[in-house]
């Protein structure tokens, strides 16, 4: 009689269960808002994929200013609230406040990239959310500066916006925020919003960079 030797393999849930490759994303998260958090506008809960694609960060752009605070006249700083907008962090008012050094009140200033090829021109980008400041006159009072994806469409696929690209000079440290495209207007606080006026060249326009 021929005896078998047998052998039992124990067997484990993790041996018997197949490894599932995570789900790699195409565009990376960029901000640390949680998916499903409360917002304001259209979604009423943000959607953190559909945040990634509409605000991407764009690492070939130049920076004259990277991670700064714009300062007004009267001592305020602009600032948004991440919150405060739509489901892909589109339509956030842009405010002021007074100055804190959170990451809610720094802008990156962007001269060259994707989204702006005009020479003497600016992009005015949320360090935070990676949205442009946008002037929108066709919107209410007191809403028309809003942060917006930058080149203009809701999901991130556009290219370039004149409603986001404001007047530069390189050297400059207190600057108008007048939008380039047939000079002006210019971006004014009001009642702790951002509004728009006609350029007046008066320094009570410009905001500091610092």
């Amino acid at each position: 009689m021929v005896h078998l030797d047998l052998y039992v393999v124990p067997l484990t849930l993790a041996s018997a269960i197949p490894t599932i490759p995570r789900k790699t994303h195409l565009f990376p998260r960029q901000n640390a808002t949680v998916d499903g958090t409360e917002v304001a506008r259209a979604g009423g809960v943000l959607k953190a994929d559909a945040t990634a694609e509409a605000q991407q960060r764009d690492d070939t752009a130049t920076r004259a200013f990277s991670a700064v605070s714009l300062k007004a006249a009267d001592g305020s700083c602009l600032f948004i609230d991440p919150t405060a907008g739509d489901f892909r962090q589109n339509l956030i008012p842009v405010q002021t406040k007074a100055c804190d050094g959170s990451s809610n009140e720094k802008f990156d200033i962007i001269t060259a990239g994707k989204h702006i090829s005009q020479d003497g021109g600016m992009l005015i980008v949320s360090t935070e959310t990676q949205g442009c400041l946008n002037f929108d006159p066709r919107r209410a009072a007191g809403d028309q500066v809003i942060l917006f994806s930058c080149g203009g469409r809701a999901g991130g696929e556009g290219i370039e916006a004149d409603s986001q690209i404001f007047s530069f000079t390189a050297g400059q440290v207190s600057l108008p925020l007048a939008l380039k495209k047939d000079n002006g207007p210019c971006l004014v606080v009001s009642g702790g919003k951002l509004g728009s006026a006609s350029c007046s060249g008066d320094a009570g326009q410009n905001f500091s960079v610092e």
